[in-house]
């Protein structure tokens, strides 16, 4: 238990450090909420550092960078990888 409320800790922290909510549609519901790779690299990021927790801590270590990160939520985060955008940026909606 005490494994989960330190996660969870963590994760709140993380994103709040990136705004909160998804950049995209401006969901702020902590559960819809992941961790972007503005790049693309999400892949590449897991396999040097590992996903999840091991990214959580990542962030934190390194100052939360915001060059390569932002908050999506899961919907605007798959339609990105699915689709190469969100329909929110195609269909004239949120930034």
């Amino acid at each position: 238990m005490l494994n989960r409320a330190w996660y969870e800790t963590l994760r709140t922290e993380v994103l709040s450090e990136y705004g909160g909510r998804c950049i995209c549609c401006g969901e702020n519901e902590p559960k819809f909420l992941a961790i972007d790779h503005i790049n693309g690299n999400g892949a590449e990021h897991r396999r040097q550092h590992g996903g999840g927790r091991r990214t959580y801590r990542w962030l934190r270590k390194n100052g939360f960078p915001k060059d390569n990160f932002q908050i999506l939520c899961h919907n605007c985060n798959l339609a990105k990888g699915f689709y190469g955008t969100c329909p929110h940026r195609t269909n004239g909606g949120a930034a």
